[in-house]
């Protein structure tokens, strides 16, 4: 048997090529790993050489290992090829994975040559190829070669590579391959995921410290997480799976950030050794130059940018020799020694991992010591800079402990001179020392004196409180105590300020003349009184003579007098009475009598103020008074309901005469409205005969910036008596309808602006619209629009000029008189508008089936939009729907300018409120223009 082998031995020694005069490397299929790299003879050529001509039995061209790496080849990136003879010994053909150790190898080739060179197979991976469309899913080239059995063959690899940089090439088993590759992507990824907590650790630390030495590590240690994935090949597996020429470009950057963050290092290294020393200058030197660089760095060629990688690394590792030179030097502090080892194994970790000559070679078992090492280097370099923190937080702690003595009595020196009461506590809370203005405050005159009149101290609930306690001298005080965890504590007077507290809670809650309740207590124990379903009766009782003692006696005759009234009053009344002042003339009870008691009292209280005389200096007064009563039973009543009861059955009461009493019914407020509304019709055919009216004018603003649109709306009003405002319609409405009046007013109206305009030329020239209201009563006229049509004949007004304007309510209610008057203004060019817009239910409708030119938007959606998203909706749907029917937009109610802004974005055409101006007098403006 041996004779057989060692024949088939010569047998292939006679086959290979005297150039090449080694043994062929054996495998079989116990063959885990084989590393080639150190057995190739090595030839650099062009890219565009072919495995043809190649030349393999020219051994003149061809390098040994350690003559590659001392070759310097100018020009593009070559082409390295390697070669060697196998000799599979086992009976079948044998496939084994060409491992090829960088990621980011442009182009590789395998070729399996006979004796003679000709290629009997190959394989070509080129760098461009997507990772998931490879023959094999991994970070790295992995190339399936497979031997014939019991043959000897040439193994060629073409890699397109510097030649300084020649990765690492391993003929693998699949299985042992794969374990492998698994094994060094799950340290990797442990490697990674400690450096990422570690850098967090540092920026958490650099938070609660306040150290830029700390913010830099965890900046040089996130460069090294992004180093050690490019170096890994993981990068461009999960993070660039289709890109891999991305992930190969960003490799030069990364490593230039960890050069800019090692520098960073460097310095802030310095400065925390050398501090308020010149040699720092250097180092921020060093800082502005390797910034500098990585500015530059994009616009570098590939060879400069190895080149200038390559030059800034060696020059920090001199420039970090000389800092650890220099720190040796100075006077070490705690665990320094221990830190610059760190900080030499950092350096020299950052060294491996960027210089282009020696990364190549972190492959396999050794790449992961490296890593694995970085790994613990940072750890323990993190550990001995929070080490340090802690040491000198310690040692600040036992100085502050050192010091709390003297500081506690310092402080107590000082405080023994303040103005306030200070005092300290033993453990069980008695009084161990009192500084001389305590002793003032409790009328003491000495520390035993305190501590025998309070031997357990001031117990207190919390750390302050307000305490009413008596000094010494047997005067009550409100005490402000407060004690602080160093058992010191604190005590003002605050007697002054509770009495005032007190007095101001009075004044919030009682009449300042008479010292009764005042009508908002009164109200509320009213109110009170009705949520728990007592049975209540309220008594107004109102005077009348105040206001001439007022003229004659002065305020404090009138003030005097009603006090003296109250005051018999009182004693009057039931004891179980609430009595209040609930207006100046006007005195409130509030008992739990039934309706014939408290009409009973109610007249002795009248009989009261019948007697009451209140004499001068120049003449004696008589008060008369009247008095109405609300009764409240089991029903729900709010206190508003029942005192306006009691008011009204005041106002029946006076009616009656003097010293009259009244109790309320269910046919009082009937009467009374029935009563109001006669006063007001007759007020207001007096006014139509005597066009006795008052015009107000508000404007209309153009939402448009580019638009300047003079519109504005007359409001029509009734004056006032001499003092007061006039009165909108609101208040007269139903009167003025019963009474047939609106649809005259506006009859009057519209003529009073056309014969306005006529005088006025230069106005209606520069008036871009009117708006006019109109009454539910001009609606059911039929004749309005022929008087319309009339007037407007004798009119310089054009009728696109004039809007009239219904209220949605009148418009819903007489839906077809408004739709026939508004189809006949708008066949006369007069606009027509829908006031109040949104207030019933069928708003749009409304506004789909009416022949409308404008529609005002209901003023409480437009006050809410800002606070209520449902209101802002509501509006912009408005909004929208309105512009697909090509009608105008106003938005009523705007006294915002932040409304204005969100209506104008919304597209609204016109705003009307306080924030454009405020109604003003019609007539007077006139007056004013002549």
């Amino acid at each position: 048997m041996f004779n057989y082998l060692f024949a088939a031995l010569l047998l292939a020694l006679t086959l290979i090529p005297p150039a090449f005069a080694q043994d062929p490397l054996t495998v079989s299929p116990q063959s885990s790993r084989l590393m080639l790299n150190e057995h190739f003879n090595y030839r650099v050529v062009n890219a565009n050489l072919q495995v043809e001509s190649i030349a393999i039995d020219e051994p003149q061209r061809w390098l040994s290992p350690e003559q590659l790496q001392a070759h310097n080849y100018a020009g593009e990136r070559p082409n390295v090829w390697g070669v060697v003879p196998l000799f599979n010994r086992s009976n079948a053909p044998l496939t084994l994975h060409l491992h090829f150790a960088d990621p980011y190898l442009e182009q590789v080739g395998v070729y399996l040559l006979d004796k003679n060179g000709q290629i009997e197979s190959s394989n070509i991976s080129r760098f461009s190829t997507p990772l998931l469309q490879r023959n094999y899913l991994s970070h790295e080239q992995i190339l399936p070669v497979t031997l014939p059995a019991n043959k000897i063959v040439w193994l060629a690899v073409s890699v397109q590579q510097w030649p300084e940089q020649m990765p690492s090439i391993g003929l693998w088993q699949p299985g042992d391959l794969q374990l492998r590759l698994q094994q060094q992507q799950t340290a990797l990824g442990v490697n990674a995921g400690i450096l990422i907590l570690l850098a967090l650790a540092a920026a958490v630390s650099a938070r609660l410290f306040g150290s830029r030495l700390l913010i830099s590590f965890g900046g040089l240690t996130l460069t090294f997480t992004l180093a050690l994935l490019s170096h890994s090949g993981i990068w461009i597996t999960y993070f660039t799976p289709y890109s891999p020429d991305i992930a190969a470009e960003l490799k030069v950057y990364i490593s230039q950030l960890l050069i800019l963050a090692l520098s960073w290092f460097i310095w802030e290294w310095s400065r925390f050794r050398f501090k308020f020393s010149r040699f720092n200058r250097i180092g921020y030197a060093v800082m502005m130059v390797a910034i500098a660089l990585t500015i530059l760095l994009p616009w570098l060629s590939e060879p400069w940018r190895l080149a200038s990688v390559s030059w800034q690394i060696n020059a920090l590792l001199l420039w970090g020799g000389v800092v650890i030179g220099r720190s040796l030097q100075k006077q070490p502090v705690a665990g320094h020694k221990w830190q610059t080892v760190l900080m030499v194994l950092t350096i020299i970790s950052a060294w491996l991992l960027v210089s282009p000559r020696y990364n190549p070679i972190w492959e396999g078992l050794s790449g992961l010591l490296l890593y694995s090492g970085l790994t613990l280097v940072t750890t323990m370099f993190l550990l001995a800079l929070e080490r340090y923190r802690f040491s000198r937080l310690v040692q600040r702690i036992s100085n502050l402990k050192r010091n709390r003595k003297i500081l506690r009595r310092r402080l107590w020196r000082i405080l023994r001179r303040t103005g306030e009461g200070w005092f300290r506590v033993n453990p069980d809370g008695s009084i161990k020392q009192v500084n001389r203005q305590m002793i003032k405050i409790l009328a003491a005159h000495s520390l035993k004196q305190i501590q025998m009149h309070w031997p357990k101290g001031f117990s207190i609930e919390g750390q302050r409180q307000l305490v009413s306690i008596e000094r010494l001298d047997g005067r009550k005080v409100w005490l402000d105590i407060e004690l602080f965890p160093d058992n010191t504590g604190r005590m003002a007077d605050v007697t002054k300020r509770m009495e005032a507290e007190v007095h101001l809670n009075f004044l919030a809650h009682h009449d300042a003349v008479t010292g009764l309740l005042n009508v908002r207590e009164f109200r509320r124990l009213l109110q009170s009184r009705l949520d728990r379903k007592k049975t209540t009766s309220v008594t107004i009782i109102r005077l009348n003579g105040l206001q001439v003692i007022a003229d004659q006696a002065g305020a404090d005759g009138r003030d005097q007098a009603i006090l003296q009234l109250t005051l018999s009053l009182q004693q009057k009344a039931p004891k179980s009475a609430r009595v209040a002042r609930i207006s100046e003339a006007e005195i409130a009870l509030l008992t739990n009598e039934d309706e014939q008691a408290a009409f009973a009292q109610a007249h002795r209280l009248l009989q009261v103020c019948r007697e009451f005389r209140f004499s001068s200096e120049k003449r004696i007064f008589q008060l008369t008074g009247h008095a109405g009563i609300a009764y409240s039973h089991d029903e729900s009543l709010a206190a508003s309901t029942i005192m306006r009861q009691a008011r009204e059955a005041v106002q029946l009461a006076m009616q009656q005469g003097d010293y009259r009493v009244h109790t309320h019914s269910e046919a009082d407020q009937i009467r009374l409205i029935g009563q109001a509304e006669e006063e007001w019709e007759a007020r207001l055919k007096k006014a139509l005969r005597e066009e006795n009216w008052q015009l107000f004018a508000q404007p209309l603003v153009s939402a448009a910036k580019s638009e300047d649109k003079h519109c504005f709306e007359l409001l029509l009003r009734l004056p006032g008596n001499e003092s007061d405002e006039a009165i909108a319609p609101q208040q007269f409405l139903r009167a003025a309808l019963n009474a047939g009046v609106m649809g005259k007013a506006d009859r009057w109206l519209v003529r009073e602006v056309i014969e306005h305009f006529n005088e006025q030329p230069f106005e209606a020239n520069r008036t871009w619209r009117c708006h006019i209201n109109l009454s539910a009563q001009s609606l059911e006229d039929v004749d309005f629009i022929r008087f319309i049509e009339q007037i407007l004949k004798h009119s310089i007004l054009q009728p696109e000029q004039l809007v009239f304007e219904v209220a949605e309510p009148d418009a819903n209610e007489y839906f077809d008189e408004t739709y026939r008057l508004f189809r006949e203004l708008k066949d006369l060019g007069i606009g027509t508008a829908l006031d109040q817009f949104g207030t019933g239910f069928n708003s749009f409708r409304l506004m789909r089936q009416l022949p409308l030119t404008q529609i005002k938007v209901n003023r409480f959606w437009v006050q809410d939009m800002l606070v209520d998203a449902v209101d802002a909706e509501l509006v912009a749907s408005c909004v929208r729907i309105a512009k697909v029917l090509d009608i105008e937009v106003c938005a009523v109610g705007v006294e915002s300018d932040e409304a204005r802004i969100k209506l104008t974005q919304l597209g609204v055409d016109y705003i009307q409120g306080f924030v454009c101006g405020h109604p003003v007098e019609w007539q007077r403006q006139e007056k004013q223009g002549g």
